[in-house]
């Protein structure tokens, strides 16, 4: 059997989880002698353009289609941002939800992430359920080795909580810090660490008028050395966001002992399992609640020990088990 992959990812993102999941697959893949794998690279204005593959199966890192071919399509959906209007409803946003749909519809097999991304895409094309099959195939994840990693970030205590990633719209920053400030753990001298981008002026007006402008910092972009030690020794991880594809940072935290308290919605309970705390992500107060609460040592003992088991279910060798299986049976067209 002769796999292509579309690996036009990396000409449309520098990071995100997107380019992590098609690294993590392709490689596992091309490991396997039993089948043919040829990579493909393309620049970012080739997305909109069909290609032709000579391949049994065409796996397109970025919703691709095929034209004047034989091979067997089979597209991932990450999340459905674009189609529920979470990243509004511009110009920008209609281009990728036609492009988005298009592949949906000219694909032999789809690969969700998340159940939820499969309820999601099911609502918003039903049409879909009779069109291919549908498979759900988490991500993995691989755990860094400590004995190799470094980091000149200096948060060696657990005197502080840690915000990862976006803040904007959707990811429901407010409610971490909201929730921070109402659990006042920042008068016994904690901090909330955010990476990502550094804060906007409005950002740091807020934070003034609620009084932590000097508990609130920012380590800007990390590398996986430092966020991994960042997980390691924080009070807890908050991941307040109202949608998500899956939620890597969820895994990551609790793989080394981080507490997680996750909004209890999109594929977040999914991913969690009862191996974190959930909170309406509405509800300051129960975030602030979620925090203390973390200063019990049993609670704490017994989220940390189930975030390992949880973590532990994670396994990017078994999920690109799981995509050769899709590719076999697609091919055969089963």
């Amino acid at each position: 059997m002769h796999i292509e992959f579309d690996s036009i990812i990396y000409s449309l993102q520098k990071f995100g989880g997107a380019s992590v999941y098609w690294k993590n697959i392709v490689s596992r893949i091309e490991a396997d002698k039993s089948v043919q794998v040829t990579e493909s690279m393309a620049c970012k204005v080739m997305r909109g353009i069909p290609v032709c593959s000579k391949a049994n199966v065409f796996h397109s890192s970025h919703f691709r289609v095929t034209f004047l071919s034989q091979a067997k399509t089979v597209t991932t959906v990450h999340d459905l941002t674009y189609e529920l209007g979470i990243m509004g409803w511009g110009l920008k946003a209609r281009m990728n939800t036609l492009e988005r749909k298009r592949s949906y519809f000219n694909a032999d097999a789809i690969i969700c992430i998340s159940e939820n991304t499969k309820s999601d895409l099911l609502k918003i094309y039903p049409g879909l359920k009779s069109q291919c099959p549908i498979y759900v195939i988490h991500h993995g994840f691989t755990a860094p080795d400590f004995h190799n990693l470094n980091s000149t970030l200096g948060l060696k205590d657990s005197r502080y909580l840690l915000y990862v990633g976006g803040r904007k719209n959707y990811k429901n920053f407010d409610l971490a810090l909201r929730g921070f400030v109402e659990s006042n753990i920042w008068r016994d001298g904690y901090t909330l660490v955010c990476t990502g981008s550094d804060f906007t002026r409005q950002e740091l007006e807020a934070f003034r008028h609620m009084g932590v402008e000097k508990a609130v910092v920012s380590v800007g972009m990390v590398d996986e050395a430092a966020l991994f030690l960042l997980y390691k020794h924080a009070h807890c991880l908050l991941y307040t966001s109202r949608y998500e594809g899956f939620g890597l940072p969820l895994i990551e935290a609790m793989s080394v002992g981080c507490p997680v308290i996750g909004a209890n919605i999109s594929c977040i309970p999914e991913i969690v399992g009862s191996a974190g705390v959930l909170v309406d992500p509405d509800s300051p107060d129960q975030v602030a609640r979620a925090v203390s609460n973390l200063g019990n040592q049993s609670l704490r003992d017994v989220l940390v020990s189930s975030g390992f088991a949880r973590s532990s279910q994670f396994s990017w060798d078994t999920s690109a088990s799981k995509h050769m299986e899709v590719y076999v049976s697609t091919a055969s067209g089963n």
